[in-house]
């Protein structure tokens, strides 16, 4: 077991399981067994889905298991959707808060059955294993091969060509690293300078990270209490907040943070909490160090930390201040800090790690993290993926965190919460949604400044951010003075 690893292992609090968590939202499904066998012989093609955690050695490394125990892994359950209590929600939510058995392998699959053909299905798998973007790899090799489109003579024509140049330019690239090397020979101690330099900022931005104060809202500082609420948003559409972002000049991401800052806001302060007056909301956002060829499982992943905006302020300059704050950050060394900072509490004695870890998560409030999936549809044993939706872990005493998931032409906002800090998290995917649609919909007259040009852009209404679904299948926050009022996603 790799030290970071190891680290998450060891991660885990009673009240607060080191576990990634995924719901799959699946149409049209004949058959739930064969669903299940499909998803299980999937995912038992990775070695570490057949182990467990031997901790008869120090440090504990994993093993192999003779026989999976699918009582175990595998539970299936009937929602009639009569009550609240079968809310689909409150169901994950019942499964999200429980920890793993390190006597199996650390995953489960919970399959939620519904009415006409719908099934929901919970994957949990625990963060030693992999880190979230490996694990949304592994949910996509358990889907269908998508059928390929048929190539004619022109197509094929093009890819040849394209070949025959990107042959050229490694060609050319190799010739160009050899004069320069033949060129350079004498200057080997510049060389030596970069590692060098590297490895100083790294140390510098583990030292900013270390020594950045806790002011975050009180309110979102508070024990937890082990019980968790789960809420997320329908499939919202993509191309129109693709084109506003490109119209405002800054990263789609940029524009989804600066909605969520200004909902949880907005929710502060309609709770009449002490963070009503906050200022500043400090986020740990992951960010993917793996090769880009890389099917590896493992925790490949640096944290960047950002400040997010919570004051009372217009959109755009809460846009402004986000865009200017991730830009800074991207050519920042804090990501790798932070990983090699898990490598090393995963190699301490285990008091020490997690007085680290404790120490280093206490300077966030949430996580929230952001990941593309596919921008086709796909299948899973035939039965057509709707929406994913999933939820990162979170360390220690944070007990809030936000995922932002696109796929198919659409992203999904999910929150996961504990009891003590966020009570209503429907709440904040609703404000989630209002904000983006004053993004998108700003007054005739409003005026915002491009970020990365000096010109202005003229401002047009855009379509709405999602497309009006049947009432049956729109988004509801559960009523209970309407007990079959559920969650369709």
């Amino acid at each position: 077991m790799s030290a970071v690893d190891r680290a998450w292992l060891e991660m885990d609090e009673p009240n607060n399981p080191m576990v990634v968590s995924a719901v799959l939202e699946l149409d049209r499904v004949d058959d739930v067994r064969r669903l299940v066998q499909h998803v299980v012989e999937r995912l038992v093609g990775y070695p570490r889905f057949r182990q467990c955690v031997d901790r008869s050695v120090e440090p504990p490394v994993w093993c192999n298991v003779a026989d999976l125990s699918l009582a175990y892994h595998v539970r299936i359950f009937h929602l009639t959707e009569d009550g609240p209590e079968h809310c689909i929600t409150a169901a994950v939510a019942r499964e999200v808060a429980g920890a793993l058995d390190q006597r199996h392998p650390l995953w489960q699959l919970i399959v939620f059955m519904r009415d006409e053909g719908r099934v929901t299905v919970l994957f949990r798998a625990h963060h030693a294993i992999a880190d979230g973007m490996a694990l949304i790899g592994v949910l996509m090799r358990c889907t269908d091969e998508p059928a390929q489109p048929p190539r004619d003579a022109a197509t094929e024509a093009r890819l040849a060509v394209r070949r025959l140049f990107a042959r050229i330019d490694r060609a050319a690239g190799t010739i160009q690293d050899l004069v320069r090397i033949a060129r350079d020979r004498a200057r080997w101690g510049e060389h030596l300078a970069v590692p060098l330099r590297h490895g100083r900022d790294t140390a510098l931005a583990f030292r900013r990270v270390l020594r950045l104060p806790q002011d975050n809202p009180s309110c979102l500082r508070q024990p937890l209490s082990g019980e968790r609420r789960v809420a997320w948003s329908g499939a919202l559409r993509l191309a129109p907040v693709k084109a506003r972002a490109r119209k405002l000049g800054v990263k789609v991401n940029d524009l989804f943070l600066a909605a969520l800052a200004g909902a949880i806001s907005r929710y502060l302060k309609d709770a009449q909490s002490d963070g009503a007056d906050a200022r500043n909301l400090r986020i740990s956002i992951p960010v993917n160090l793996r090769k880009p060829v890389d099917g590896e499982l493992g925790n490949c992943f640096g944290l960047v930390l950002l400040d997010l905006p919570m004051e009372p302020l217009d959109w755009q300059t809460r846009l402004r201040l986000v865009a200017q704050r991730m830009q800074s950050l991207k050519r920042s060394p804090e990501a790798r800090a932070t990983l090699l900072g898990l490598a090393a509490a995963g190699r301490l004695p285990i008091a020490w790690e997690k007085s680290l870890v404790n120490y280093l998560a206490g300077k966030s409030a949430a996580v929230v993290s952001n990941l593309p999936g596919p921008q086709q549809a796909l299948t899973i044993a035939g039965a057509r993926l709707g929406n994913l939706v999933f939820w990162p872990p979170q360390t220690a005493g944070i007990g809030v965190g936000i995922s932002l998931f696109s796929y198919n032409g659409r992203v999904t906002v999910g929150i996961s919460a504990d009891l003590a800090l966020i009570e209503d998290p429907a709440r904040i995917v609703a404000l989630f949604e209002d904000e983006l649609r004053l993004i998108l919909q700003p007054r005739k007259h409003a005026a915002v400044r491009e970020l990365r040009q000096p010109a202005r852009p003229t401002l047009v209404r855009t379509s709405s951010v999602t497309d009006p679904p049947p009432s049956s299948d729109r988004v509801r926050t559960p009523d209970p003075a309407h007990p079959a009022q559920v969650h369709h996603g």
